[in-house]
């Protein structure tokens, strides 16, 4: 059963074919971030999602796909999957909600959309059965780490590098 959730004035609800526009607006910006940050690992792109694989992320069964609305406009996106990662323990019934994005416009940002939007997603993930939730985030990307460890998220591995 699909439901919507409201704190204040900002409303939660899953994504809809209809979203397109302003989900892939704010995927541009939060690529762009990305792209100005690590240009040796990320690639400008004129779309993120396609159309097609907008729709099939929204469509998905094992996907949340939430916008976070403010006066009809929408002003957050999170995008997460249901995954089954494999364990060194073998396989395992182990679910986890994987966080793919999660952006909210910088007019909206320091109002509590963002932990609305993690918390959502998290329930909603518990729903599907999930235990947890995952996402990466990199390193130069200080405000988002600084969010996530502020909302208790805990590192659970580091990726290291050496350029050559």
């Amino acid at each position: 059963m699909e439901m919507n959730m409201k704190k204040g004035n900002i409303k939660i609800r899953a994504m809809t074919p209809l979203d397109y526009e302003a989900v892939d607006e704010r995927m541009r910006r939060l690529h762009r971030m990305h792209v100005d940050a690590r240009p040796d690992q990320y690639a400008q792109t004129e779309h993120v999602y396609s159309r097609d694989d907008f729709e099939a992320i929204v469509a998905c069964g094992q996907c949340i796909a939430l916008a976070a609305e403010e006066e009809g406009k929408v002003v957050g996106i999170c995008l997460a999957a249901i995954r089954e990662p494999k364990t060194f323990h073998g396989n395992s019934e182990r679910k986890v909600a994987y966080i793919e994005a999660l952006y909210v416009d910088e007019t909206a940002r320091r109002r509590g959309v963002a932990t609305v939007l993690y918390e959502e997603t998290g329930r909603r993930a518990k729903e599907q059965g999930a235990s947890g939730m995952e996402l990466m985030v990199w390193e130069f990307n200080r405000s988002a780490l600084a969010f996530y460890e502020a909302i208790g998220m805990k590192t659970q591995r580091l990726v290291l590098e050496s350029r050559l």
